[in-house]
């Protein structure tokens, strides 16, 4: 119990957890763009599908409260864009999460056909942000805060419960993948990327020579499913947490390379990222601020300097 109060209370820094915010915002915005030439054909009333209509819990959906027509589609989807805008610079931020999880999440509920696994993602991870101290660092709400004479020079330490929540349900994410993957034969077998390497709809470059051969398929199929137990698993034992993120991002990296699913991969790309440790986190957007300062020489608005 000793070691689970300190995992989930003990204070840590909220720079991994804001650069985090970042990425995700960052994501949510272009989701958002990739939406909008579509959006009668999505979310009308002359569109490709119906409202699907009620189902499970309402309360996140606002089609509950208005008609699922393509003018209210559309102010829905601007007032998204809005929210993850507001998320990304943190101005308002847990208010900003909750107001895109919402949006979000009726837009999902609207038409759930042209979803894929990105979108849940993208909608867990604004719940959670929605509970996090995201907002303590590198936003708008801190640089007000600090004018105001209400926060300190340095962003204080904050309990990291949310962030351990986000990183739990990515670990799980990883590991049932994995373990699905393993009741079909194909993968099983070493088989699976001579098919998806065939689904030419998806295809975006081609790599020669790696996918006509069954020792190369054979280790690719593999490969990915160990690095997708990795990253379930053995994330959490802290010699092994960089590598693993490493090879998990040269996995989505190959994936990107090899097959066009918008924004699916880079969305995974950014989940990696608070998987690291608070401390860790906070190193790896410390590191990012120097790089942006040099090209700032008169320095960013939101220093967090600190000894490590």
């Amino acid at each position: 119990m000793n070691f689970l109060h300190k995992f989930l209370f003990r204070k840590e820094p909220v720079e991994g957890i804001a650069l985090f915010r970042i990425l995700i915002s960052i994501m949510l915005i272009f989701n958002a763009l990739l939406l909008v030439p579509d959006l009668p054909d999505f979310f009308g009333e002359k569109g490709v599908v119906e409202y699907w209509g009620p189902s499970g819990f309402q309360g996140s959906n606002l089609f509950s409260f208005f008609k699922p027509t393509l003018f209210n589609s559309t102010w829905i989807l601007w007032l998204h864009l809005c929210s993850a805008i507001s998320l990304l610079f943190g101005f308002f931020t847990r208010s900003s999460a909750w107001i895109g999880f919402i949006t979000l999440s009726s837009l999902h509920y609207y038409n759930p056909l042209i979803l894929n696994s990105g979108d849940t993602v993208l909608r867990l991870m604004l719940f959670h942000l929605g509970f996090s101290q995201a907002g303590k660092a590198f936003s708008l709400d801190r640089y007000f805060s600090r004018g105001a004479g209400l926060a300190p020079r340095v962003p204080r330490l904050e309990m990291p419960w949310a962030q351990r929540l986000i990183q739990l349900q990515i670990s799980f994410l990883y590991f049932s993948t994995c373990f699905y993957k393993l009741e079909g034969r194909a993968w099983a077998y070493g088989e699976a990327t001579y098919y998806t390497s065939r689904l030419w709809d998806f295809e975006r470059f081609p790599l020669p020579y790696v996918f006509d051969h069954l020792w190369a398929i054979r280790a690719t199929t593999w490969g990915s499913l160990i690095i997708e137990f990795a990253l379930g698993t053995l994330i959490w034992f802290k010699p092994l947490r960089v590598p693993v993120i490493l090879a998990g991002v040269l996995l989505h990296l190959g994936i990107e390379y090899t097959m066009n699913i918008p924004l699916f991969e880079w969305i995974m790309m950014s989940l990696l990222v608070v998987m690291l440790e608070p401390r860790q986190g906070r190193a790896l957007a410390l590191w990012i601020q120097a790089r942006l300062a040099v090209l700032r020489p008169e320095g960013l608005p939101f220093s967090v300097k600190r000894k490590l």
